[in-house]
Formats: structure tokens, sequence, C-alpha cells
């Protein structure tokens, strides 16, 4: 049993008395010294995120043992769905439609913009929005796939159903917005509970869209994966960019020390010119 207190001594080799043991490296410690560590762990993160959404494509694509999971569980929903319920979730599920996103977004860019006085995260938030508007267009497209019978008094959709817009908006634009937000905000607790307040939106959003049966349980979980993993590679490549940039900067300044002393010693050892005349 190792002994109670804050000191933790062991006896060296040669039982010369006793000596303080070594003090391991924390992630933090990991992180400053090695700064690609954390965004390259995102982009890990993201690519066994995008790695499931296509196991769910491709198990909705060919109709599979999924699809009897999603009639389970919207069978489980259906006993929620009273018309209080309902009408309380028709205005939530506004959380993540096209146009109030937007407008979030536009609303955000122009905040942070002034704020930051930089181009850098109105850009991240516009780039995440349309980006990820794009690809569940397209993606949509590609597998057609029809929607569940609504909940009544549901809002009625006529686009196809996989993945959930609703759920992969919110998941991208909410996210990035807490990690923008992060940033700026002082003190731990602040910037916890901006991520909290995201993933919370988020949840509430998807899950809207079973309440009112207008998407089934792969659509929304498709559709979280998919914005996550938008978003996370999105801020794994900005924090890697940033975090490499004192080593950019160092190999060119050590190329431009490399020039100037060339161009001040043309015979120097080991120079073209030198060679040359060799």
């Amino acid at each position: 049993m190792a002994p109670s207190g804050d000191d933790h001594r062991a006896t060296d080799r040669n039982g010369n008395g006793e000596q303080t043991a070594p003090r391991h490296a924390s992630w933090r410690e990991l992180a400053a010294w090695y700064p690609w560590v954390v965004p390259v762990l995102g982009l890990v993160v993201a690519a066994l995120a995008i790695r499931l959404f296509a196991v769910i494509t491709e198990q909705v694509y060919e109709h599979s043992a999924v699809l009897a999971l999603d009639r389970r569980l919207l069978e489980t929903i259906e006993p929620l769905r009273g018309p209080a319920v309902v009408t309380a979730f028709n205005v939530i599920t506004y959380l993540g439609d096209g146009i109030i996103v937007a407008v979030v977004v536009l609303a955000a860019a122009v905040w942070l913009g002034t704020k930051t006085r930089s181009w850098t995260p109105p850009a991240l938030l516009l780039v995440t929005s349309v980006g990820t508007g794009l690809t569940v267009f397209l993606i949509k497209l590609t597998i057609a796939r029809s929607r569940p019978i609504p909940a009544p008094n549901a809002a009625t959709e006529d686009s196809f159903a996989f993945p959930s817009g609703h759920s992969a908006h919110s998941a991208a634009v909410y996210l990035m917005l807490a990690f923008l937000l992060s940033k700026l905000l002082r003190g731990q607790r602040a910037r916890v509970s901006a991520v909290i307040g995201a993933v919370l939106l988020v949840l509430i959003t998807g899950f809207s869209r079973l309440v009112l049966g207008v998407h089934s349980p792969s659509d929304v979980a498709a559709g979280w994966l998919l914005g996550a993993a938008f978003t996370l590679v999105l801020i794994s490549l900005q924090t890697l960019s940033a975090r490499l940039a004192p080593l950019r900067t160092r190999l060119v300044e050590r190329a431009r020390t490399r020039e100037r002393s060339g161009d001040s010693s043309p015979h120097s050892p080991g120079t073209d010119t030198n060679r040359t005349e060799e």
C-alpha cells in the first residue's frame, strides 16, 4: 500500500536513501510540447464518425436491419405524441430549420468578426453552415429515402428523409459556435456551459424530429454524425494550422538566415559559389 500524503518516496537502486518518485507529465503538457497531437486526435475521431455514418448509410440504402430498429424506436416514441407535446415540438424543431440557422449564422458571423477583428471565425461558421447544407442536399438526392408517417398535427415535410437536415445543421453550426465562443469566454465554467448548451440544443432538435415523426432514428443519428464530423474536421484543421504557425515561422526565418549568410559570405566553405570555383 502506498503511503498517504502528498510525498511518495522510493529507495534508489543502491539503497542510498529515499527519493521522490518522478512526476508523470499531464495531457496538457503533452499537448504543449507536441501541439499537433490534439488536432490530429480530432481528425481521427472525425474519421471514425464518418465511418459510422457510412455504415448507417449503407444499411439504409440496402434496406437492412436498421429499418426494423427504426420502426421499433418510433413505436416506442409514439405514446409521447400528445397534442401539447406535438405543439411544443413543432416550435422546438425550428432550432434546426434552414432559415433560422441561416439567421443565427449571419448574426453570429457579424458579431464574431466585429469582436475578434478577424475573418477566421466568421469564415469557419459560414463554411460549416454552407458545407453541411450542400452535403446533406446531395446525400438526400442520392439515397432518396421516403419519410415515415408523421404524427397528427405535425408539420408536413416533402423532401427526402436521409439524413436529417435539422440534426446535421444543428450539430454542425451550434457545435462550431460553441467552439468559437469558448475562445472568447473567460473562465472554465463559462466555456463548459457553452459546450453543454450547444450539445443540449443539438439533442433536443434531433429528438423533436422523432417526436413529430418526420424522421426515423437512423436519419437523426446520421445527421448528428455528419454535422459533428464536418465541424470537427474544420476545427482540427484550423487548430493544427494555428498550432504549427510558430514552426512555420521558424522554418522561414531559418531559410532567410541561410540566404542572408550565403549572400554576405559568398566564398565561405560549403556555398555554391565556392563549389563552382573548385
